[in-house]
């Protein structure tokens, strides 16, 4: 799969993942939205499982794409 594809498969729009840098910027930008979330205590642990997974997801389909 190539970035192309994983930026559709993941709903991340093609402008910001242009390297395997940027997926590590999205990433980062993911887990402090999730860290505020928790501060906050405005999300629920299925909903944190769910995201921290999706993360997960993505960053296994950025470590093993193709360009």
């Amino acid at each position: 799969m190539n970035l192309q594809e994983i930026a559709h498969k993941h709903k991340v729009s093609e402008n910001f993942l242009n390297s395997r840098d940027d997926a590590f910027d999205i990433a980062a930008a993911s887990l402090e939205d999730l860290i505020f979330e928790l501060k906050k205590g405005t999300i629920e642990q299925e909903t944190l499982v769910y995201k921290l997974q999706q993360l997960r997801n993505f960053l296994v389909d950025v470590r093993s794409s193709t360009f």
